[in-house]
């Protein structure tokens, strides 16, 4: 059984806003939303934003996230590896 079974549709709702507060409605409505990479920590760690767009803005979503993967050049990005101090 999963988490959620058994709850009323307004506790459901209650755990799906706790979840994720910023994006719920795009999920509720159904409506198009892309993450893409948005730079890192100073610890080198990857940080994303989610671009998110109303109703059948899917194509316009796309293609500001390719014009930021050209621009931005991601895929010549590679992570530091970790050093282990053992």
């Amino acid at each position: 059984m999963g988490s959620l079974d058994g709850l009323t549709p307004w506790e459901t709702h209650q755990i799906v806003v706790g979840s994720c507060p910023y994006a719920w409605a795009w999920n509720v409505l159904g409506w198009p939303a892309v993450s893409v990479p948005a730079g890192r920590t100073r610890a080198g760690l990857p940080v994303g934003a989610q671009l998110m767009g109303v109703a059948n803005s899917e194509p316009l979503l796309l293609a500001l996230a390719a014009e930021l993967e050209d621009a931005e050049r991601w895929h010549e990005l590679r992570p530091t590896p970790a050093v282990s101090a053992a």
